[in-house]
């Protein structure tokens, strides 16, 4: 159902808000709810709101593109930059952990020899297989975290993530191979030795 003039216009300006960016009107009618209110509604609107001041208008060619006066954009005030910052210095301080744990762990493995004993086999792979579970836990705890970075934090932190799960594939790697040594010697089948150390495969 169209709407009038004046819901036309509502919806415009607070889709112009909400996205923050510049648009041409085919941009604006791309808007399933925009484009519902028809093409010359959209554009009455867009003409209304520049007089009363509150759309930027800039002609290109024959294209011309409208854009919400930044006056009526609210931006961060001091306490809000302040609590983002203090989320990005956590969420860093997290990774940092997590990345020394990883390479504790790849030290302490590059120790081990050949000669452990199954019972010490089990048990190695089951405190990895514990912080493995415990790495992604958190992985996915910062994934969720809804804050707002720069585009330079932001790739900077995919990085360091995609850094972790090489690190922990890596890892699982290191124990495959200790179980291939194991088998080396082990009068049965590898699916015995994993019964045996109470290890499920994936």
């Amino acid at each position: 159902m169209a709407k009038d003039g004046k819901d036309t216009s509502a919806a415009v300006l607070q889709y112009l808000v909400m996205q923050n960016r510049p648009f041409s009107l085919n941009d604006l009618l791309l808007n399933a709810q925009l484009k519902e209110c028809g093409k010359t509604a959209v554009q009455k609107s867009l003409d209304q709101l520049v007089v009363a001041g509150k759309v930027k208008e800039k002609s290109y060619g024959k294209q011309n593109v409208y854009v919400i006066d930044q006056d009526l954009v609210s931006s961060p005030n001091d306490p809000d930059l302040a609590q983002m910052d203090s989320k990005i210095a956590e969420l860093t301080r997290q990774i940092a952990e997590d990345q020394a744990v990883i390479k504790q762990a790849e030290s302490e493995l590059k120790t081990l020899n050949s000669t452990l004993t199954i019972e010490e086999l089990s048990a190695q792979l089951e405190t990895l297989q514990a912080e493995n579970e415990k790495m992604e836990s958190k992985l996915k705890d910062l994934s969720q975290m809804k804050v707002k970075l720069s585009a330079s934090d932001f790739k900077k932190m995919k990085a360091t993530k995609e850094k972790t799960a090489s690190e922990l594939r890596k890892r699982k790697r290191i124990c495959v191979d200790m179980l291939d040594q194991i088998l080396e010697s082990y009068p049965k089948g590898k699916k015995a030795l994993l019964e045996e150390v109470g290890i499920e495969p994936d």
